[in-house]
């Protein structure tokens, strides 16, 4: 049986946050939080292979305060139990200690054969946490799967590129980073709502993990959090279908879009 770790993120909802309109700043702290839609899909993926193949799917988070909650709706995907390291200290934490915190934690969940995360996050985008877990312990990675099948012992993954495909295969132990062709993330039922109850969530502390200091040591800085503005210029184009159209590439033309 395999033993699949999922790397979720608790983060917030950008479709549901406010923003101050004087200073562009967000209001996080009335943000809705969730797990993250690249997460969804590596959580899928974690429960087909266990479905094919028989298995065990622990999740892994961390975070500054991590709500039950959360953890909850991911556990009605499918995932059996959840280890859970929420820490004030970890508020300012960068991809390079949350890496270091979650191959920490994956080691004290067990011995994986395969760690599942999404590419990136929804709200940080860096695509960092699968790479820099990978080399925490020392593991191959592949980035950018879109197919994932488990053959014996290895995997066999097909990587989405810009220019071409790629199809490789990796022995386990591997760390496989999901983007959301992947798959279509399943709704849970009520069954497995009410199911999700039950299930184990271990909440561990931060200093269980063995860390030394230096690993929990930011490496960046973030200065300051501001929403884009956008402004539309509402112009309105009258006239026939062709005269529209003339108008339209000037405009374009105008605005240096077209040449």
């Amino acid at each position: 049986m395999v033993e699949i770790h999922v790397c979720v993120k608790e983060s917030v909802d950008v479709s549901s946050f406010e923003h101050d309109p004087k200073t562009m700043t967000p209001i996080l702290e009335k943000a809705q939080r969730k797990v993250g839609d690249f997460e969804m899909n590596a959580l899928e993926e974690a429960v087909r292979i266990k479905e094919k193949h028989g298995g065990v799917v622990k999740i892994l988070t961390v975070g500054p305060s991590v709500q039950t909650i959360t953890m909850r709706e991911a556990l009605a995907r499918g995932a059996d139990e959840a280890y859970v390291v929420s820490s004030p200290e970890l508020i300012n934490s960068d991809p390079w200690v949350q890496a270091n915190v979650l191959a920490a934690l994956s080691r004290k969940a067990g011995k994986a054969d395969i760690i599942l995360c999404g590419e990136a996050s929804v709200d940080e985008s860096n695509y960092q946490i699968g790479p820099r877990i990978g080399e925490e312990l020392g593991i191959p990675v592949l980035t950018h799967v879109s197919k994932l099948e488990l053959l014996g012992n290895k995997l066999v993954a097909q990587r989405s590129l810009e220019d071409r495909v790629e199809v490789i295969e990796v022995p386990l132990p591997a760390v496989v980073t999901v983007g959301l062709e992947i798959n279509t993330p399943r709704l849970p039922s009520l069954l497995m709502i009410r199911a999700s109850a039950k299930k184990p969530i271990h909440q561990v502390q931060l200093h269980e993990l063995g860390l030394p200091g230096e690993k929990l040591v930011p490496k960046v800085k973030t200065t300051s959090i501001k929403v884009m503005r956008t402004e539309r210029k509402r112009v309105v184009l009258e006239g026939k279908m062709e005269e529209i159209a003339e108008k339209l590439i000037a405009n374009l033309k105008g605005e240096g879009v077209l040449r």
